[in-house]
């Protein structure tokens, strides 16, 4: 058997040590970057928590009190952190008490999915999602609280921006129900439908923040989802209006 060249085997060697040595190399930088993505993520999961604790904490504070008037110091204390600890999270109390609305608007759309994805016709839908709506701003939780200090707060060019920023996905709901009620034959093909969506949330949103606040022998919510749904369907007028409005449209 022949004999290998001792140059040739040094060389050898050494590309089996140096590939060896790359090999590490990439296994460790490998390793770094997992290693890396885990502590990302642990991070990442943690501070989701706290913002979750955070918010729950302010939540509480508005529930009790039926309102929003709570110091950012009663959060901080409810969590057992510091102030400085609990701006790191949240600027301030608005941006605080606006996360708490997202959620319980993201909260209530699911809601409103699980409804409209059972319903068997655009009319058990519409009433459905209707009932949802009612219940969820009803209630007296965060959501009600919010969203009145939201639209309190708001100036007049700035209103119509905040209700459709937060409820985005609620007036896309209603749009496509709106679009399904007219291939049933349910609501006029000439309707605008977004339009149609935004006047209709709108109403069912301004009605139940007020009645939110009546006594207890008020509308149920199965009665003001039902009167909302016949308002927005029929209208107020009677045919008579109707037939004088169409007079008038014709002009």
């Amino acid at each position: 058997m022949p004999r290998i060249d001792e140059k040739v085997a040094e060389e050898l060697t050494a590309g089996i040590h140096d590939a060896g040595s790359v090999a590490m190399e990439q296994l460790q930088e490998r390793v770094g970057k997992q290693t890396s993505r885990l502590r990302s993520s642990a991070k990442t999961r943690k501070s989701a928590a706290t913002r979750e604790r955070i918010m729950s904490a302010a939540s509480d504070l508005m529930t009790e009190r039926g309102n929003t008037e709570f110091q950012m110091s009663e959060v901080s204390t409810r969590c057992s952190m510091s102030k400085g600890a609990l701006y790191y999270y949240f600027a301030d109390k608005s941006a605080l008490i606006e996360a708490i609305f997202d959620r319980s608007v993201d909260m209530l759309v699911d809601s409103i999915e699980e409804v409209v994805s059972q319903a068997s016709s655009s009319m058990e839908s519409i009433q459905g999602l209707a009932l949802v709506l009612a219940h969820g701003i009803r209630e007296g939780g965060p959501l009600s609280f919010a969203m009145s200090r939201e639209l309190l707060s708001a100036n007049q060019g700035d209103m119509l921006s905040t209700f459709e920023t937060h409820l985005a996905r609620v007036i896309s709901i209603i749009t496509a129900q709106i679009e399904r009620a007219k291939q049933e034959g349910v609501i006029r093909r000439d309707v605008n439908s977004r339009l149609g969506a935004i006047s209709t949330c709108g109403a069912f949103i301004f009605a139940a923040l007020e009645s939110a606040y009546e006594t207890p022998d008020a509308m149920s919510d199965e009665e003001l989802a039902s009167q909302l749904v016949l308002i927005a369907l029929n209208g107020l007028g009677t045919e008579t209006a109707q037939g004088q409005l169409l007079e008038a449209a014709a002009k």
